[in-house]
């Protein structure tokens, strides 16, 4: 090689979330690992994408978006989110990804410091650090989802320049009260941070917990991205589509840092997610019911095989502790339920910034079809785990 590499790329290599699809794809198996959600895209939607690219919806968007999606994203987020936002307050994206990677360009330079609440999604401390920034974390409890605010306010120094939060969180089930987002609110605004929400999960809730926008709250909206996008609520995470929203300044930078990024989102799919907003009610109120059935079941075989769990409330991940069953770290344990079960997890480390803080953990995600949730667990069942370790 002639000349080194971006000293930046040198420490990245392949996340434990997408190791464990390739491993699937390599050798087969039920993939348990990442939330690729194998359930049908509605119809409505696949139809409105043909009749698009047969239309001839081609060309590029504005870098923004295209105005019409991005009307009606406004509409969604006022309505949805309860946050009073214009089309000149979002950007469509790149996936939810896209919005995050824009946003870290526009907010911060090297050196910055973004809290994280740990275990966090490995994708969002990859790009932080991808970017130069520096990740500080503060702890979920696994035991009940709660979180420490005084914990949070020891982490910020001079340096901080954001809080980052996930809800519904991946990769935990957590879904943050009124009351958390609110406190959380008051300290970026004692400290002058921002704060960017990734709300990918907010129609996927659980009883007894409900999605709360952090920018709805107070005053806080000035100083909050929030970041969702299409992937999960209707089962298209390959087009690749999400949106942030924020204040009108800021997302001009981004749309322009978008333009540089990516020209612009993928032309015919944004006229064809347009058919999302008409799906009913009952689409929503579906979804969640098929994914608190399939929590409720995997949760019951987890405990009934020793792992100890905190039931999610909401998203389709579980973190799940196996201290009780003598694997000797994560590795090993997903190595063993993928080569005796045939069925991929992803390991506990990929979600911390120590590794040996996720050694006892492994996440499953129940985003499959129930069939196929199903068949994974009884396989998990019929390899008998205490015996495969003993």
């Amino acid at each position: 090689m002639p000349r080194p590499l971006n000293p930046q790329v040198l420490p990245l290599k392949q996340s434990g979330i997408r190791a464990a699809s390739e491993r699937c794809r390599r050798e087969g198996g039920i993939n348990l690992g990442q939330g690729v959600c194998d359930i049908e895209t509605p119809e409505l939607i696949r139809s409105a994408a043909t009749t698009a690219i047969e239309g001839n919806r081609n060309m590029y968007s504005a870098c923004e978006g295209a105005p019409a999606l991005r009307q009606k994203i406004a509409e969604k987020i006022a309505s949805f989110n309860l946050i009073d936002v214009t089309p000149n307050n979002v950007l469509v994206t790149h996936g939810s990804t896209g919005a995050f990677v824009c946003a870290l360009k526009t907010l911060f330079q090297p050196g910055d410091e973004v809290i994280v609440f740990e275990p966090f999604y490995g994708y969002h401390k990859g790009l932080l650090n991808l970017f130069d920034i520096q990740v500080k974390s503060a702890q979920i409890n696994l035991t009940d989802l709660s979180i420490d605010l005084d914990e949070v306010g020891k982490t910020i120094t001079d340096k901080t320049r954001a809080i980052l939060i996930c809800t519904p969180n991946n990769p935990t089930g957590k879904v943050y009260s009124k009351e958390e987002l609110t406190a959380l609110g008051q300290l970026a605004k004692k400290h002058d941070l921002w704060i960017i929400t990734d709300e990918i999960y907010e129609y996927i809730t659980y009883p007894g917990h409900e999605h709360v926008s952090l920018a709805s709250l107070e005053d806080f909206k000035d100083r909050t991205l929030t970041i969702s996008g299409f992937s999960k609520t209707y089962n298209m995470t390959g087009w690749r589509l999400g949106y942030v929203s924020g204040p009108a300044e800021v997302i001009a930078k981004m749309g322009l840092v978008q333009d540089l990024l990516y020209v612009c989102p993928t032309t015919p799919l944004q006229h064809a997610v347009l058919a999302a907003f008409d799906l009913p009610e009952s689409y929503y109120r579906n979804m969640r019911e098929a994914f608190l059935k399939k929590r409720d079941h995997m949760v019951s075989v987890l405990q009934q095989l020793g792992f100890q769990v905190c039931v999610p409330q909401g998203a389709y991940y579980i973190m799940a502790d196996f201290s009780t069953l003598g694997f000797e770290n994560d590795q090993v344990a997903a190595d063993t339920l993928f080569e005796k079960a045939k069925v991929a997890t992803v390991t506990g480390r990929s979600f911390y910034i120590n590794p040996a803080d996720g050694a006892n953990s492994l996440r499953f995600c129940y985003a499959l079809t129930e069939a196929k949730v199903n068949q994974a667990l009884e396989s998990l069942m019929s390899c008998a785990l205490h015996d495969v370790v003993s």
